[in-house]
């Protein structure tokens, strides 16, 4: 027997990589290359959002009515004005806290792991640790820690939707370690692996080559990160309601100095009686009634698990009037659904669900669902009474599944299933 010298070399070559990377190695890379952490934006501070609540057109207007009042020496409409403004901050910032709270708590609760071959052995790490060179272990529902290139490959498949929207899954092989000159080399698109993607089928050992910010998934989140905030629909309504309200008040507040100017009033007492005519046309409850009515939204998206970090991103959600997609039209999370089945056996059916399922793929992972919801019974029991004695794997030249199983069920007799 004769072995091709080019597939020894490769052979050996991908041996001595299985050892992993030594302590030290790991140590100096990460200090090259930093943490294996996608960009992250800044904390807000107590005060921010504090602030936060005083930036309306609004509030400035009703301040504004404040001070005069409070010059005016009409003290108890000062102290009016002031307990609305106070009650509407005071609502608007433990709204806005409490979800930034239950934000970042939730964010520190996730400390996803993964398994990585070092000094020839498998350790458990934490996903931050991963450097350049390392290398992992993927298998089936894992998520790639990072970009990288496959240097063993056994039926491995990979959803890459949250890369290209595509739901369907893709085939992987192992690079040729024979084309590559060096680390820096490009692998073949079919061994190339990106942060942010899941196995659906197999396994594979992966050879880390990019972490962090150097990754597809990380380049995209860094351009995400940058945006400058624009004013929402009710900040752009409250703008325009509060310039036409000063130009109102205004014109009412000189209308009536002069009234009472022309009739023989004294100036100073028309000017106080129109000033005052005038703080009372600003409507201080508006104020109140819009943080109640955002405060309500939030909460009520919240009790269906949505989490809404500032208050006037509710206003925001709820202007939503037109969703633009992609050619396809749809909008997907990654995953298929059973909606609806026309079965002429339901009982015969629910079991060839089950029974030609290895839930390697969407489709498996579908119909099994959907067998779950189904009331012919608990579908992991019958798998687990039943026995596979041969099956013929899915393929999209043929385009069924055939097994043979049999169990206490079928009296011990072979039954087919397609």
């Amino acid at each position: 027997i004769t072995t091709n010298p080019t597939q020894e070399d490769n052979l050996n070559q991908r041996r001595g990589l299985l050892k992993g990377l030594i302590t030290e190695e790991v140590l100096a890379r990460r200090a090259q290359f930093g943490e294996n952490r996608l960009p992250s934006e800044k904390g807000v501070s107590i005060w921010t959002i504090l602030l936060n609540q005083l930036k309306s057109p609004l509030v400035y207007i009703i301040l504004a009515a404040a001070s005069i009042s409070l010059i005016l020496g009409e003290y108890g409409d000062f102290a009016i004005i002031m307990v609305v403004v106070v009650i509407d901050v005071i609502l608007g910032f433990v709204q806005e806290y409490q979800a930034q709270r239950t934000y970042v708590a939730m964010k520190g609760l996730l400390k996803p792991t993964t398994t990585v071959i070092r000094n020839g052995e498998r350790l458990e790490v934490e996903i931050w640790e991963l450097v350049p060179g390392d290398l992992v272990v993927l298998n089936a529902g894992e998520k790639a820690p990072a970009d990288g290139e496959l240097l063993e490959v056994t039926k491995l498949s990979l959803d890459e939707a949250i890369l290209t929207g595509e739901s369907e899954p893709v085939s992987k092989q192992p690079v040729n370690l024979s084309s590559l000159t060096g680390e820096d080399a490009t692998a073949p698109a079919n061994a190339q692996v990106f942060m942010g993607t899941t196995v659906v089928t197999g396994r594979g050992i992966l050879r880390i080559t990019k972490t962090g910010t150097h990754t597809e998934l990380g380049q995209i989140a860094a351009s995400l990160s940058e945006h400058d905030e624009e004013d929402t629909p009710l900040q752009l309504r409250l703008k325009a309601f509060s310039k036409i309200l000063t130009y109102v008040v205004v014109s009412a507040t000189l209308v009536i100095l002069a009234v009472g100017l022309m009739m023989g009033r004294e100036f100073f007492d028309m000017l106080r009686t129109s000033i005052i005519l005038a703080i009372a046309a600003v409507p201080e409850g508006l104020l109140i009634a819009v943080t109640v009515i955002l405060v309500l939204g939030m909460r009520k998206i919240l009790k269906r698990n949505g989490l809404v970090k500032r208050l006037l991103a509710v206003e925001t959600l709820g202007s939503v009037t037109t969703i633009c997609t992609d050619k396809t039209g749809t909008l997907t999370e990654g995953r298929m659904r059973v909606s609806r089945a026309e079965l002429l056996d339901n009982e015969r059916a629910w079991q060839a669900m089950v029974l030609c399922n290895n839930l390697e793929g969407p489709v498996d992972i579908a119909l099994w669902e959907y067998a779950e919801g189904a009331a012919q019974g608990n579908p992991q029991a019958l798998f687990d009474a039943t026995q596979r004695l041969s099956e013929e794997l899915f393929t999209s030249e043929t385009k069924y599944m055939v097994t043979q199983v049999t169990g206490v069920m079928f009296e011990g007799k072979p039954h087919f299933f397609l």
